[in-house]
């Protein structure tokens, strides 16, 4: 198996972050090669390690959020917002909240080069999505709050009402994952 990438597109923020935040102490959770990227320039297109975006996600998740899943959660609310009126205003075409989280997960899938997320429609009001990541890593927590988040903000965006979520670690065909209730009005 190949080594687990992402696209640059997706770097961009925590670099950002890292870059605007010099006198942080991201020495404490970058290693020498993930300097190199945040360092260098990042061009949207080409795919960067998955490594490096899981150390930057962690360190800004200390570093800048303070160990607060709470304002990690209302980045995503922020990021997904930007994203939906930004450059994806096409996942939102039919308020249809069931439609716009697939239509998440299948642009999510163009930025890593494995597969992170699956969706399954319950019915016209809920959804379940697994985050494959493993629970127990530190990463997971955080990236998850920004995750739920994002699809809370999403399914409003899309017309729906009062989404209600809750994630929990499980296991889905025999891989450790988080996984997704979400219900809406």
């Amino acid at each position: 198996m190949s080594e687990k990438q992402v696209k640059g597109s997706i770097m961009l923020d925590y670099v950002r972050m890292i870059r605007a935040n010099r006198d942080k102490d991201w020495q404490k959770y970058l290693e020498p090669e993930d300097w190199e990227i945040v360092n260098g320039r990042i061009l949207p297109s080409v795919w960067y390690p998955f490594d490096t975006f899981q150390r930057c996600g962690l360190a800004a998740f200390h570093l800048i959020a303070n160990g607060n899943v709470d304002l990690v959660q209302a980045w995503g609310r922020i990021s997904m917002e930007q994203l939906v009126k930004g450059i994806y205003k096409s996942m939102i075409a039919d308020p249809v909240p069931s439609k716009a989280l697939d239509r998440f997960i299948l642009m999510r899938r163009q930025f890593f080069n494995f597969s992170v997320l699956e969706l399954e429609q319950v019915s016209e009001k809920q959804a379940e999505i697994w985050l494959f990541r493993d629970p127990d890593d530190p990463g997971t927590e955080p990236y998850s709050a920004q995750l739920k988040g994002g699809f809370e903000r999403l399914i409003e965006l899309a017309g729906g009402h009062n989404p209600k979520i809750t994630f929990f670690p499980t296991e889905r065909d025999g891989k450790k994952c988080n996984e997704f209730d979400i219900t809406w009005e």
